[in-house]
Formats: structure tokens, sequence, C-alpha cells
């Protein structure tokens, strides 16, 4: 059996999936799901770069910036990295911590749900003292009370959303069906029904243009409540990613939303093709993550494209003068990448940081 068969299975059942439903299955079940198979993702042989894959000195001034925002706001020193992928980042991150002398030792931890990259996490990082879980649930078990720091790098953009669209009268929802004539899958729009969830899509979206496809991932918000919930007073947040805030969400561009998929480093327009083959991705909502933010007593202290950010945190530094000739040598392909963080469109203004921290209780 093959996903496609499954799900056809399941449409011959229902009238539709949500695309919610679409995506948990096409990235996350445990046989056919593009996160959870047994094969490289990231990479050149994979379908998609992370930051982290580019150069070393990501995560060296990562490490810095951890460093400095520990002993800053008088944190415990622990690091929890949500989507550890093949362990790049948190190799380069102990390793620039360890070069620090005074520091105090690292309790880094990652918590990576693919059964695949725990695999790789754990041949990658069996030298580094690094804990790994597969769930938020199984961390906070062990670590109930936590006043460290939160990284995560492209994770929000994974989890399964739903699309809707108001057609002034009435909320419509953007499903997936089967197209008779291909005998493929297709987008449908049904009638939504549900009075809570349209009380909350009118409060959600009241300044977006209501003839666009509005993206909303309830599985991403609420993996944020239980992270913000978690974490105790003082506790910093990092989200690093791509999207959009405010009046961004109306350009034209975003009429039918952001969804897409990543397919041998192509961008896939539709992202009903190749399930299971491909990573499904979509532009984070800021507004939202700060909304549910606000809502826990979390706030918003600093957000900044990752080129502006990688600057203030020092990444120029980082350039070294070489005599070296060779234009691929280690040196050259090092200014190169620093050079590719700060100036390029993609990795410097298509990614952004939101910085977050965690306020007092609420008398």
């Amino acid at each position: 059996m093959s996903l496609q068969t499954l799900l056809k299975d399941q449409l011959k059942n229902n009238e539709y999936l949500t695309l919610e439903q679409y995506m948990e299955q096409a990235l996350y079940h445990p046989v056919f799901g593009y996160y959870m198979k047994q094969h490289q993702k990231i990479g050149k042989k994979g379908d998609f770069y992370t930051s982290s894959s580019v150069s070393d000195v990501f995560g060296e001034v990562w490490a810095s910036v951890f460093v400095r925002s520990i002993k800053s706001h008088k944190l415990d020193p622990i690091v929890v990295e949500f989507g550890g992928g093949n362990g790049n980042f948190a190799k380069q991150v102990i390793r620039a911590w360890n070069r620090e002398e005074d520091n105090e030792l690292l309790s880094y931890i990652i918590v990576e749900k693919s059964p695949y990259h725990r695999k790789l996490l754990k041949e990658e990082l069996k030298n580094l003292p690094v804990k790994i879980f597969s769930t938020l649930d199984e961390l906070m078990h062990i670590f109930p009370l936590f006043k460290g720091i939160v990284f995560a790098n492209e994770v929000l953009d994974a989890f399964p959303l739903r699309i809707f669209q108001n057609r002034g009268e009435a909320w419509y929802e953007k499903v997936v069906g089967l197209d008779q004539e291909d005998d493929g899958f297709e987008f449908q729009y049904v009638p939504t029904r549900d009075p809570y969830l349209i009380i909350h899509l009118n409060n959600l979206f009241t300044s977006r243009p209501i003839h666009f496809d509005l993206e909303v991932s309830f599985q991403m918000l609420e993996w944020l409540e239980d992270v913000y919930r978690w974490i105790n007073e003082d506790a910093l947040l990092f989200f690093v990613d791509y999207g959009y805030k405010n009046e961004q969400w109306s350009m034209e561009s975003l009429k039918e939303g952001s969804v897409r998929g990543y397919f041998h480093h192509q961008i896939i327009n539709n992202p009903l093709s190749h399930s299971g083959e491909m990573d499904i991705t979509y532009h984070v909502d800021w507004d939202q993550v700060e909304h549910t933010a606000s809502k826990n007593n979390v706030e918003t202290i600093a957000f900044h494209t990752q080129g502006d950010f990688l600057l203030k945190e020092g990444m120029l530094t980082y350039l070294t003068n070489s005599m070296q000739t060779d234009p691929f040598s280690a040196e050259h392909k090092r200014n190169r990448a620093i050079r590719s963080f700060l100036f390029d469109h993609t990795l410097a203004n298509g990614f952004q940081v939101l910085q977050q921290q965690k306020n007092g209780s609420v008398n």
C-alpha cells in the first residue's frame, strides 16, 4: 500500500479531508509520512537546506547569543532545541560554547519527533552531552520547571494547517477531495458550519482581505500554548522561520495562501502532489504567534530579519583575512557563507527571528 492509496481509501468513506488531515498523513504517517521516512531530507541530496547546513558559523553566532542571554537574564544554562534535524546546529553550539573557558556546563536538549532524525542525532552527537526526547510531553515530565532558552529553527512552519475563505455571507474551508478526471487530489471549498469556529475565524482575521485564502495552524497554536505555559518566569524563546506580519498578508501574491511543497530543492506550488515524498510548508503568521504569546504572559522583546539579527549579534567579526588563493578553501567558504547570511535575499531577508520572554505571574 502507498500513501496515495491510503488517502484515496479514506476519501471513499469521507466527502473530503481537511488540509490539516492531509498534511498529518503526508508528513507524519508512521510509515509513509515524509518526515518519518528513512531518507535524507536536508542538504544537497535532500529537498531543502537549513541555515545550520550552510555553515558552522550560524551555530557559533547562536552559541554566543545563548551565552550572553543566559548570563544577562540569569537563566539556567539549559538550551532546548525543537526539531534537531541532523544535529548540525547542536554540534556547532556545543563546540562553540565549550571554547569559552568561563562558561558553565551547558545542558543541551533536543526534542525531535522523527524516528529517522532521532537516529541521526544519536549517531552525530554520540560523544556530546545531549539529551534527546521525542515529544514535548516527555520533556515536560522530566523537566517540570524550566528557566532556560527555547530555540526552534524552521519548526513552526511544519505543523499541519487549515485554510479558510470568507465569501461575504459565510465562511468556507479549503479541503482536499478526489479529482475524478486524473484520479489525483484537488482542492475544494465546503461551507464552515461550526458556530464556535466561525466566531474564532471572525476574531482571527478581522484585518485580512476576506476573499483571500486565510491560513491557520491550530496545532501550532496549541503547541505554543503548551510551551508558553510550561516555561517559568524569565525564560527566553527564539523562533526562526519565514513568515509575514500585519499588512504583508494583504499582498496579492498571497491571495491563494502561502502553502507549498519542496521537492529536490524545487518549489512545488501544488502541495497535494508527490504525496508523502516532499516537504509541505507555509509562511508563519507572526501575528497569530504574538497574539497567543500575549494571552500567556509572554512578551515579544525583539523581531528582526535574520540578516539584521546576525549582523547585530556580530557575525561580521567571524570574517577572516585569508592569504589562501584557493576559492574553495575553508576560509573562503566561511566568508562566503557569512556574506550570504547577511546579504543574500533568502537567508538574510526571507527568514525572521522572533525573541520572546515569559513575564512574571499575573496576580
